[in-house]
């Protein structure tokens, strides 16, 4: 009783000078929506305004594929179970674009939290071994100064209180972006675009959290999956903020 009391009141005393430091933050550079920019208080990670009128995905869906239209018999899917939040569309877009191009981490942290639950009553979390995510070039990341995927996999781990994510993956394709590519020539491209990293450990038996900002296709995650399950991860469950609405727009 006195260790957990003891580690109960050091949790306590993070969450405080946290919460001084982002006060104090939000004196100098005022904190604001990720979404539709408007100030919030220093604790807050997006306005009640917005997070009422973000288009949540409603069940049913394949929780294999995560598609509400499944496309598991039209493509051979190498991971075994997909989330994700909202869909891909409207005030989503722009707070992804934000996320991705202007540092606005809030729209990952607070899908974060909303995953750390999903894994708990879905009864996932407690099997899974490793967190990664999807890479980006070293050219891409250079330039942008950070990978949303592997910052979306850090509040994960945070909130889940699972282990810190680890780069088991790298992009070895420079060539176009994928949001430029046709949905067959994204397939095509991305089967070829990944490869494990040469310091990766034995993953044998293991099952794997896979790491995402947004779903389009799947085949992203599809071809990082089947680089996984090649050296002999167990499990692949893929996590990703948002998803496009109908597959058949992609095709």
């Amino acid at each position: 009783m006195h260790k957990e009391s003891k580690r109960g009141k050091s949790v306590q005393v993070k969450h405080r000078a946290k919460d001084i430091s982002l006060f104090l933050i939000d004196l100098v550079f005022p904190n604001r929506c990720p979404v539709c920019n408007g100030f919030l208080a220093y604790n807050e990670l997006i306005c009640g305004s917005c997070i009422e009128n973000l288009p949540y995905i409603t069940k049913p869906y394949c929780e294999k594929c995560g598609k509400h239209e499944c496309v598991c018999k039209k493509q051979n899917v190498h991971y075994d179970s997909c989330f994700s939040f909202v869909y891909y569309a409207g005030i989503v877009r722009n707070a992804i674009m934000n996320l991705k191009l202007n540092g606005g981490l809030h729209f990952a942290e607070y899908f974060a939290r909303k995953a750390a639950t999903l894994l708990e009553e879905k009864g996932i979390k407690d099997a899974i071994d490793i967190v990664t995510f999807v890479p980006m070039t070293r050219k891409k990341q250079g330039e942008r100064g950070y990978n949303q995927a592997r910052e979306f996999a850090k509040f994960v781990s945070e909130n889940a209180h699972l282990p810190k994510p680890v780069p088991l993956l790298e992009k070895t394709d420079n060539t176009l972006a994928q949001h430029s590519l046709s949905a067959r020539d994204r397939k095509s491209r991305a089967e070829k675009a990944y490869a494990l990293r040469s310091d990766t450990p034995d993953l044998s038996g293991k099952t794997v959290l896979l790491c995402d900002d947004v779903i389009t296709t799947g085949s992203t995650l599809n071809s990082c999956s089947r680089v996984l399950k090649d050296n002999g991860v167990h499990k692949v469950v893929c996590l990703a903020i948002a998803n496009t609405r109908h597959q058949k727009s992609e095709n």
